[in-house]
């Protein structure tokens, strides 16, 4: 058995309850700037020969919402008295403008004004000393002040040396077929000097993907283009020893029906460390409870883990080197998406104007997102003679006379339609008059290519016509038109399954396309917790020793 003892807790100064900062006494009337800053901070071993690698810190003076430029004069105080003889510090050499000048045991910092946009505050360099142990612990504290304001003081924990845990690089399979299930493989390694008092394990599946399997230690979370899964598992993670996930505590990755081009992220991290600091000392409190050698020495011994709401992802505990805690895997799954473009029909006499929506539908199976932050298709819009587009809209640009191109949002989901309303004005009532929409890839200068995954190409386009002759099957005039003269006009798509979502964001009876570049791997929450799954428990074992 092995007493737990908390070697981290000077790395949570930050966190609600674990310290207490000198309150500053706001007026109601004063804007009140927060002093933001990290809660802890690793410092690597003094090298036998040579110097460490020092570390920056900053501070950050944050102004609430809606709080305009402020042009009164800062003090920010540092107050290194409690070092404890784990570092030195100094304001970074790298800094444009000095700001500090030492003071007895503190830096003393100004800074004029504060203004939206533009960082302020201090940039600190923190190096380790020379004779500091493995394990001595320290406390940065800064202070703030103002004319006509209040601010919020920061305090950061720092430890030399700690646990420096590194995510092994998974051998996946990375050519599949829809349906195909493989195993997670998952290992890791603390490299560092001291145990990590228990992990957080992050993996994050883009759309196409499924994660099997289910624990109660676990999160589950699904947004529109992934779902990810952030699992603590307690107990002691010895410095220089590597663990693998146990037989009775499995992970899978299938590919969906809906797969095509995927990504998988995985990572592991120290988990945030629960106890209280002393803030006056810079001595941290132990806790004594008894648990199981978490070392895996009995092969396939289950961790405890709590049943409770994880920490978010920025909640980890500090790592001496974050770099090497994740890794990504970029899948591609064979299967097909087929684009199609829906015809448009516009009637009306000279000088109407009606509503017309240009629209284009993803068929599926498969799920499409643009290259970097790219939109995942473009459309082509050609406008016949005598037809004018009098509103445009915010995702289309002009191409040419009576051109316009489109482009969709970062992802198209499978069986999902997106919609850009046109507002449009009959100029010259000229019958059966043609234009064309067109679907595709986005090409050097934006014009639709055609998609390497499309199947179908007769589908990619689509007719706009104005009064057509024709009484035979074709595109169904609908829609509410708005005249300016008194003849009526309308436009709009022919009908299609399922739900759609217009271009800007707006809603048409199905999910929101949304706009920009999809995030990955970062902001995970508690929030989103799907309570399922039975008494399972993540769980690793130690890998053997290699000879």
């Amino acid at each position: 058995m092995r007493q737990r003892i908390s070697l981290l807790a000077a790395c949570g100064l930050a966190a609600a309850g674990l310290v207490t900062l000198p309150a500053a006494a706001a007026n109601a009337a004063e804007p009140v700037f927060r002093l933001a800053g990290p809660p802890g901070v690793l410092l690597p071993l003094h090298p036998a020969t040579g110097s460490p690698n020092p570390v920056a810190l900053n501070y950050r003076l944050e102004a609430p919402a809606g709080t305009g430029a402020f042009d009164g004069e800062f003090t920010l105080t540092v107050d290194l008295s409690r070092l404890n003889g784990a570092a030195t510090v100094q304001e970074s050499p790298g800094t444009a403008a000095k700001k500090c000048v030492p003071a007895g045991s503190t830096l003393v910092c100004k800074q004029q004004g504060l203004r939206p946009g533009v960082p302020a505050g201090v940039d600190l360099e923190v190096t380790t000393a020379k004779d500091a142990p493995n394990g001595r612990v320290g406390v940065i504290q800064v202070t703030g002040k103002a004319a006509g304001a209040t601010v919020t003081p920061a305090a950061t924990g720092l430890q030399v040396g700690g646990p420096d845990l590194v995510m092994g690089e998974m051998k996946l399979k990375t050519d599949l077929k829809p349906g195909e299930n493989q195993s997670l493989p998952l290992t890791f390694s603390n490299r560092g000097t001291q145990p990590a008092k228990g992990i957080v394990l992050e993996l994050e599946a883009s759309h196409g993907l499924e994660l099997p399997e289910r624990y109660d230690n676990c999160t589950y979370r699904t947004t529109r283009t992934a779902t990810t899964a952030v699992c603590t598992v307690e107990g002691d993670f010895e410095a220089n020893a590597s663990y693998e996930l146990a037989g009775d505590s499995p992970l899978h990755l299938k590919a969906g029906a809906n797969a095509l081009n995927e990504r998988f992220a995985y990572g592991v991290h120290p988990a945030p460390a629960p106890q209280k600091v002393q803030a006056d000392s810079g001595t941290t409190g132990a806790d004594t409870s008894k648990t199981g050698d978490a070392a895996g020495k009995a092969p396939k011994r289950k961790l405890a883990a709590r049943k409770a709401a994880l920490a978010p992802l920025a909640e980890h505990g500090p790592d001496l080197n974050p770099a090497d805690n994740k890794h990504e895997a970029v899948l591609t799954v064979q299967n097909t998406a087929d684009f199609e473009a829906e015809p448009l029909t516009v009637k009306g006499a000279a000088g109407t104007t009606a509503k017309g929506v240009v629209a284009i539908r993803n068929n599926g199976p498969a799920w499409i997102a643009g290259k970097g932050d790219g939109p995942a298709a473009v459309v082509e819009v050609e406008l016949p003679k005598g037809l004018k587009a009098v509103t445009v809209p915010a995702a289309c640009r002009p191409a040419g006379e009576a051109h316009y191109l489109c482009a969709t949002a970062h992802t198209v989901l499978e069986s999902e339609n997106v919609e850009f309303p046109f507002e449009l004005k009959v100029e010259t009532a000229v019958k059966d008059a043609k234009g064309a929409i067109r679907v595709g890839a986005p090409g050097p200068k934006g014009e639709p290519q055609r998609q390497s995954f499309d199947p179908i190409l007769a589908n990619d386009i689509a007719l706009v016509v104005v009064n057509p002759t024709s009484t035979g099957p074709g595109p169904s005039p609908s829609g509410s038109p708005s005249p300016s003269a008194s003849a009526s006009a309308s436009a709009s798509p022919s009908p299609s399954a399922g739900g759609g979502t217009t271009a800007n964001g707006g809603k048409s009876g199905g999910p929101l396309a949304s706009t920009g570049s999809q995030a990955g791997l970062v902001g995970l929450g508690a929030a989103g917790l799907l309570a399922v799954g039975g008494a399972l428990y993540l769980s690793f074992r130690r890998k053997p020793a290699r000879a």
